[in-house]
């Protein structure tokens, strides 16, 4: 478990019959706003290479975002994962080209990625303090995809992302094999791993569910807005205009308003006494703040939150399990409240020792004893009754990807989310670790016994150099 910065990079290694190891990567990288990213990454890719002995049976691509695939880009390790072999790289289903609401949803992101892209540099570009301030806001959410927005000048074209790049870098690498998961998918064994397979949980096939991204107040969930696709068209179009000035040849065909509704800034319907009152009260100076026209921009924060949250549900989750124990380590990236829920009706019919049985997505969260919190402890990617209630088990252990000094200077202040670190201790007895923090103290730990207390300080380890977790089970 690398405790590289905010962003996701696990290295997951089973021992096999004839005495090697099958390795399993799980994401590599780091957010934007890290300082130094480029040698961090490089630093952990040449530990990866290390560890595995050059060798990666799987690695997992779990979602579209930076602080997720960056470490397979060229701007920081791609070079050193060149020279490591690689067996197969697993995407969700939402990324197989042959299928359909696969394709539209990966349309739609680009899609939005390319008007938030626009909204942020027409929102750079203009004098009003608090269009510029909203701005930033939107270029850290457009940092996840690797977007600088000075690449996305009006009618150069689709902007530079780095990270769809980085995401689809093993997938187009040869000799590597492309597998995509579905969650009805019959579990996946681990070759040559005795006792040992992989569920997939998500993400789900249900695009309404892909799209249920918070919970709202009273505690339920709700849906995004339905008609995106239109808001996206009309945004990107005003945005464009925005960041271009006044043009006075720009075509409105794209408008989202009848064109008899169209009317010029420049034309005054208004008698000369009304002129003479705007003039003398909005118009005033020191009144600036009574004006509206750009109040619309706020659209974009929203329609750049639909899109993170509609990404993360997107997300890859998986659970391993140990057959002969019964153990799972849940690893579900960033998904978010649709994902979460999806897993509560799934099932699997699989072999045991008893014959033919039935294995549920509850049953699979109440044998977990590894959990590697969502979307670094944020507060909408953990749920509660239908996910960190039913995580049962006595030997249940937490395990937080964040950093707090990084995820601050993203703008990001409630990260990890203090009343879900709280139930974390409660549920895991202090077996929490947090990768910008020390290993839990003895203090943390008193609610334990002292051979639970015992077992738990001698499985997990911290590198001397401070660059990764190393837990040991078995």
């Amino acid at each position: 478990m690398y405790a590289h910065g905010l962003g996701d990079c696990l290295l997951l290694r089973f021992a096999k019959a004839d005495g090697g190891l099958f390795n399993v990567l799980i994401d590599c990288g780091i957010i934007t706003m890290a300082t130094g990213a480029r040698q961090t990454m490089k630093r952990v890719a040449e530990d990866i290479a290390q560890a595995c002995e050059g060798r990666l049976d799987v690695v997992v691509m779990t979602h579209e975002h930076w602080d997720h695939a960056s470490g397979f880009s060229a701007q920081q390790a791609q070079k050193i994962f060149d020279a490591i072999d690689i067996g197969e790289v697993w995407y969700g289903w939402t990324e197989d080209p042959q299928n359909q609401l696969g394709q539209r949803l990966r349309q739609e992101r680009a899609e939005k990625v390319q008007a938030l892209a626009m909204a942020t540099l027409a929102l750079q570009r203009s004098p009003n303090l608090a269009a510029q301030e909203r701005s930033k806001g939107l270029a850290a959410m457009l940092g996840f995809f690797g977007i600088d927005p000075a690449a996305a000048e009006p009618g150069a074209g689709q902007p530079i992302q780095r990270t769809r790049a980085a995401f689809e870098y093993l997938q187009k690498r040869r000799g590597v094999k492309t597998r995509y998961l579905y969650p009805e998918q019959a579990p996946m064994s681990l070759p040559g791993v005795a006792q040992g397979r992989v569920f997939v949980l998500g993400p789900p096939q249900d695009e309404s569910l892909i799209k249920k991204s918070t919970p709202s107040k009273k505690a339920r969930e709700v849906y995004e807005l339905a008609a995106e696709a239109g808001l996206v068209t009309s945004l990107g179009a005003a945005f464009r205009r925005m960041a271009l000035g006044e043009e006075a040849h720009a075509p409105l065909d794209d408008c989202p308003f009848d064109s008899g509704f169209q009317q010029s800034s420049k034309k005054s319907r208004v008698s000369p006494g009304l002129e003479d009152l705007i003039v003398a009260t909005w118009d005033a100076p020191g009144e600036e703040w009574r004006m509206i026209e750009e109040h619309w921009t706020q659209a974009a924060e929203t329609l750049a939150l639909n899109l993170d949250a509609h990404t993360n549900n997107t997300c890859v989750v998986l659970a391993f399990e140990f057959e002969d124990t019964g153990e799972v380590f849940l690893f579900p990236a960033d998904a978010q409240v649709g994902n979460w829920l999806s897993w509560q009706d799934r099932k699997w019919r699989v072999r045991s020792a008893a014959g033919s049985v039935d294995v549920t997505g509850p049953e699979l969260l109440s044998r977990t004893v590894f959990y590697k919190v969502g979307h670094h402890g944020s507060h909408n990617a953990t749920l509660s009754a239908a996910g960190l209630e039913q995580m049962n088990s006595e030997a249940l252990m937490a395990f937080i990807p964040v950093f707090k000094a990084q995820a601050r200077m993203n703008r990001w202040m409630n990260m990890p989310f203090n009343p879900l670190v709280n139930k974390l201790m409660e549920k895991t007895a202090g077996r929490l670790v947090q990768s910008d923090e020390k290993l839990p103290t003895a203090q943390q730990l008193s609610g334990l016994s002292p051979g639970a207390r015992k077992k738990f300080l001698s499985s997990i380890q911290r590198d001397p150099g401070g660059l990764y977790f190393e837990c040991s089970f078995g």
